[in-house]
């Protein structure tokens, strides 16, 4: 699942989160899961699966439910040659220590839910969806829904 496209300019070759390929049925039905959602089938019509305001929060709400916090990150990504990370990854490294309420903080269609981080003594908030968090991580398959979800679905 490896996309070729730019954002802002800079290359992006591969997904945030390294989540296994799996069919898109069962990613569909955690994403309507996570968005509060019933499947098509039972309600008889196609669900609101855009990125909005709404949609944000209830995503917040599922993932705030579920994340196990803290949990390590790479921002910016760590980069790969030949299929290994870098050496010096770790001065990549930050943890999520809290998500954020997009009720009563930042947060719009154009960058999603925020996290605060932290690395060392700095307080740093990011964009989740900025994050790559690499296997064995029990947060990979939310965080790769959330991911997936939202570069999927925005207008």
């Amino acid at each position: 699942m490896s996309s070729q496209a730019t954002l802002g300019g800079v290359h992006i070759s591969e997904p945030r989160f390294s989540v296994p390929t799996q069919p898109d049925r069962e990613r569909r039905k955690r994403i309507l899961a996570a968005l509060g959602l019933p499947s098509p089938r039972v309600a008889g019509r196609q669900p609101n699966l855009r990125v909005d305001e709404e949609t944000l929060t209830r995503y917040f709400d599922y993932l705030a439910a579920r994340l196990e916090l803290p949990f390590v990150v790479y921002y910016p990504p760590p980069s790969r040659a030949a299929g290994h990370l870098r050496s010096g990854a770790a001065a990549d490294r930050c943890e999520v220590i809290e998500l954020l309420d997009p009720r009563t903080d930042l947060c719009d269609e154009i960058d999603g839910l925020y996290c605060r981080t932290r690395k060392g003594k700095f307080i740093v908030n990011l964009p989740l969806v900025e994050l790559t968090v690499l296997p064995p991580s029990k947060n990979l398959e939310l965080l790769g829904d959330y991911e997936y979800w939202f570069w999927h679905w925005r207008d």
